[in-house]
C-alpha cells in the first residue's frame, strides 16, 4: 500500500513540474551489469519526492532555518543521515 502512495506522489510531482515547464534536457549515465548507458530526459521526468525533500532542506538551510526544526519537519532522527 505504501509503495502505491509513493508512486502516486511521484507521478503528481512529475505532472506539476511538467506543467511548470521544467523541461530542460538532462543527460545522465545509467550503470547496469557493468555497462554504462547514456540517457537524456526532460528534467520534470527525473524529479521525485526525494528530490523535493532534498531541495526543501537545502533551501531551508540557505535561508537560515534552524537545522533542528528542519529535521523535525523532514523526519530525520540521526545527524549522520541528515548531513
Amino acid at each position: 500500500m505504501m509503495r502505491d502512495t509513493v508512486e502516486k506522489l511521484n507521478k503528481h510531482i512529475k505532472d506539476c513540474c511538467e506543467e511548470a515547464e521544467i523541461n530542460t534536457p538532462v543527460t545522465y549515465i545509467d550503470y547496469s551489469g557493468g555497462k554504462a548507458t547514456e540517457h537524456t530526459s526532460p528534467k520534470h521526468a527525473l524529479i521525485t519526492n526525494h528530490t523535493a525533500r532534498k531541495t526543501f532542506i537545502t533551501n531551508s538551510i540557505m535561508l537560515g532555518m534552524n537545522t533542528k526544526t528542519i529535521k523535525g519537519i523532514t523526519g530525520h532522527k540521526k545527524d549522520s543521515v541528515f548531513n
